[in-house]
């Protein structure tokens, strides 16, 4: 997704894999995560003689915001699971707790 969004434009696979040549991606496997990409209705799909082309229909800002809220669903239940590690008697001093509660009140705003 970054790569699409980073270049502004849809965009084929093998360029998508050339500006990911970093990650060593195998095009079976980019092609599975764009696939679910699609699927999950982030990226359109469009065909251009033999190829695919991939033009991203969210945000980064939504998917980020997606993918934090799922993750966080997944992994420990709710947002308020996560807040409650945070609770003084982990260790944690009262300034630092304020400093959450001053970033969730700008949330708010």
């Amino acid at each position: 997704m970054s790569v699409i969004w980073d270049e502004g434009r849809p965009m084929k696979r093998p360029e998508i894999q050339a500006l990911m040549a970093d990650k060593e991606w195998k095009a079976p496997t980019l092609n599975n995560f764009l696939n679910k990409l699609v699927v999950d209705g982030f990226l359109k799909l469009e065909h251009d003689r033999r190829d695919y082309v991939y033009q991203a229909l969210v945000s980064r800002e939504d998917y980020i915001r997606f993918e934090v809220e799922n993750k966080t669903r997944k992994v420990y239940g709710s947002i308020q699971n996560v807040l409650a590690a945070f609770r003084p008697s982990e260790g944690y001093t009262d300034d630092y707790i304020q400093e959450i509660k001053d970033f969730i009140d700008k949330l708010n705003k």
